[in-house]
């Protein structure tokens, strides 16, 4: 009987298939891989892992003639697991898909148990979320992101991977980190990641008095920032090549990520990018973040001083055309003119030409305050006919419609 060529390719096909499939199992079984009556994976530390009927199916139906448990694939400890899965061709992002699954379900309880919820919930009742200004949250997020770091430091141990740079993948986003520091080995920048988030959040513990009261930081709190920020360049100089650290403060440092905001709209080049980095950062330098102390007039005066050197010597190295877009894009009312613009459909240069109407107002509104020879009702009143017909302008070249919307963005 002659056998058809489709079916010909379908039977060769399953022969290499179950030959692929026993060459596994003998694999498998040369290196130890042992049946098992279902053990529990447990992490390198001793914390036990979800058993296998919550994690995988038993047996594959697939295969009647010859099940495949899964089960022959499970150990007591995670390392021996992954090998196990490794050792059979399982693909590494499969496996790191499964631990990372089995991790979550892992720590799970613990996440559930820094907000319980009832086990009944009537309708007269407020859900537990509705009531969350009964309680400080700060103290679930800094928990929950403790747990993340552990859950993080597990991945690593098991197969150095970043987990916040997988979680990224898995949900088909763009991880910025990684973005930034893509010049660096995967290993490194993961190291860092942990660095710039343990700073951070040690950072963070001194700053909230201030954000939550708007006082001032104290002598002993600049005093510990400044250690913090000793520490983590140290760290840092530690982990990196000085072409690295380099690269590094110019691509994810406090003064490289406020000056991508500030150059924004201007389309720098490197170049003007690399020069005013190197005039800011060298003003941060001299008078660092959170260290002026602003009670002391003397003090206060000196650092203004300093301040005005230093745009001046911004306006030169720019030019005066491009020093006027560096400051527009420190202006928070040119960012949410460009997204007006955006949301409804306007075309991009409508931002900029809506921006300098603003700026000649308050550029003549300064003029009209300072006058000599003004009386303060008339300065009052001008100054008011000057805001009107700015706002004539704006609402005719962009629209009433998004006009109001900007309104109430920078109201």
């Amino acid at each position: 009987m002659k056998i058809s060529r489709p079916l010909a390719i379908l039977l060769v096909l399953n022969v290499a298939m179950i030959a692929c499939w026993i060459w596994s199992r003998s694999r498998s079984t040369t290196q130890g891989v042992e049946a098992s009556p279902s053990p529990t994976p447990v992490l390198a530390q001793g914390v036990p892992a979800p058993s296998s009927s919550d994690r995988l199916n038993a047996t594959n139906s697939a295969s009647a003639s010859q099940p495949f448990q899964w089960s022959e694939l499970e150990s007591k400890d995670y390392r021996e697991y992954v090998e196990r899965l490794r050792a059979i061709g399982c693909p590494e992002q499969t496996i790191r898909d499964l631990i990372i699954a089995d991790i979550d379900k892992l720590y799970a309880a613990r996440i559930r148990s820094l907000h319980p919820l009832r086990k009944t919930l009537n309708f007269w009742e407020s859900e537990e979320t509705e009531l969350a200004n009964n309680y400080d949250t700060r103290v679930w997020q800094q928990k929950e992101r403790e747990i993340e770091r552990e859950k993080a430091k597990v991945l690593k141990d098991l197969l150095g991977v970043d987990l916040a740079a997988e979680r990224q993948r898995n949900k088909g986003q763009v991880d910025a980190f990684d973005r930034r520091l893509g010049f660096l080995p995967e290993d490194k920048r993961s190291e860092i990641r942990d660095i710039v988030e343990t700073f951070e959040e040690q950072e963070r513990a001194i700053r909230e008095k201030t954000w939550d009261t708007g006082l001032a930081l104290t002598a002993e709190e600049r005093q510990r920032l400044r250690e913090l920020e000793e520490k983590r360049e140290e760290r840092l100089g530690r982990l990196l090549t000085p072409e690295q650290k380099e690269l590094f403060d110019l691509s994810s440092s406090p003064t490289a990520e406020a000056l991508r905001h500030d150059l924004y709209g201007m389309g720098a080049t490197e170049e003007e990018f690399r020069a005013v980095f190197d005039i800011r950062k060298g003003f941060e330098a001299a008078w660092p973040k959170d260290q002026v102390d602003v009670g002391d007039e003397a003090t206060l005066k000196a650092w203004g001083g300093a301040l005005m050197e230093v745009e001046e010597k911004l306006k030169s190295t720019l030019g005066e055309e491009r020093f006027a877009m560096y400051q527009r894009g420190q202006d928070y009312r040119f960012h949410e003119l460009n997204g007006t613009i955006s949301r409804f459909g306007l075309p991009r240069d409508r931002a900029a030409e809506a921006y300098e109407y603003l700026r000649l107002a308050e550029q003549e509104g300064t003029r009209v305050m300072n006058s000599q020879t003004l009386t303060p009702d008339q300065k009052t009143e001008i100054s008011a006919r000057i805001a009107d017909e700015a706002d004539r302008a704006m609402r005719e070249l962009i629209g009433e419609g998004p006009f109001n919307y900007y309104k109430r963005r920078t109201r």
